[in-house]
């Protein structure tokens, strides 16, 4: 891309998308009698790849979720959910994707083997530049094999391409599964201290049944970080069985309405995506226990994502 057209690029950017003011002139840690001033498009939801499963995937889910104040959603694909067979059904659910659900994606660079097609997609036509990338899902950690284990090192020199490129499109730092891990600190000495310059969020997965020590870690990360916008791009409870989580529904929506509006008075977290906007179970044998999710399988709101939706103004 040249430089007259990233110029036209970031000006189209700058007319079309959220513009981002500074975080102070547009909230501040003020609780009220029925939820809370957030930052904008504050709350957010993740997708994982079996939401296909759920007989009102995708618009009637989507329907219900934007409903209830979900503004943007994070799924495992650089590509737009239209393009990612993992997303759609043989039935041909992708046609029933509509313009809104691809446009409010957060697409991530998922490993090294996606860096030549986001780098691509970051460098294309300015209409198809997404706002946002996430650099690598849990880079030190391999879920079920799905995903490799990248040295901070190694994951420095394969984003090379992608830091070095002129686009439009914000970075959001590789999401670690261990918070507060020294990997994100070596990939910053790796990558010639990108983040705070090409990288401009710090990313964190957060899964605690405590809500204090939730806090700590987040803490903990901005005292890391001090001064970068920080997302955390999966949040619930736990993410799997071996956790232990034992939470009721009700213990949930407890556990969700003490911490969110303990992380907006930090006054640094820009969002937070619930992990997970479909209907899905921790425990298939025991659907109800430590239960996530914000729809049902027919798409519509479970009383999670009501809570959720009401926690800010």
């Amino acid at each position: 891309m040249s430089s007259h057209t990233f110029f036209f690029c970031s000006l189209l950017l700058a007319s079309t998308s959220h513009a981002w003011p500074s975080r102070h002139a547009l909230w501040k840690k003020t609780e009220v009698a029925r939820g809370i001033q957030c930052p904008p498009d504050f709350l957010n939801t993740v997708f994982n790849t079996d939401a296909p499963q759920n007989a009102g995937w995708p618009a009637t889910t989507w329907s219900s979720l934007t409903a209830n104040n979900v503004n943007n959603w994070i799924g495992f694909s650089d590509k737009s959910l239209s393009q990612t067979a993992t997303y759609n059904l043989p039935s041909g659910a992708s046609a029933a994707i509509t313009p809104e659900l691809d446009t409010e994606q957060i697409r991530i660079c998922m490993d090294p083997t996606y860096v030549e097609d986001s780098l691509s997609m970051i460098t294309s036509a300015c209409a198809t530049q997404p706002h946002y990338l996430e650099l690598f899902n849990e880079p030190d950690f391999s879920y079920m094999g799905f995903t490799p284990l990248t040295s901070p090192q190694d994951a420095a020199t394969a984003l090379q391409p992608i830091l070095a490129a002129n686009t439009t499109t914000q970075f959001i730092s590789p999401a670690v599964a261990f918070t507060n891990s020294d990997w994100l600190t070596q990939f910053q000495a790796a990558c010639g201290n990108c983040i705070g310059q090409q990288i401009n969020i710090v990313a964190a997965h957060i899964y605690n049944t405590s809500p204090d020590t939730v806090i700590s870690m987040i803490q903990q990360l901005h005292s890391t970080w001090p001064g970068q916008r920080i997302w955390i791009t999966e949040l619930a409870p736990s993410s799997d069985p071996s956790q232990g989580c034992t939470f009721s529904d009700q213990d949930v929506m407890n556990w969700m309405q003490t911490l969110i509006p303990q992380i907006v008075n930090l006054g640094y977290v820009d969002r937070i995506f619930w992990n997970h906007g479909e209907s899905n179970s921790l425990y298939p044998g025991n659907p109800g226990m430590c239960n996530p999710s914000l729809t049902n399988d027919d798409g519509s709101a479970t009383a999670l994502l009501q809570a959720y939706g009401a926690m800010c103004n």
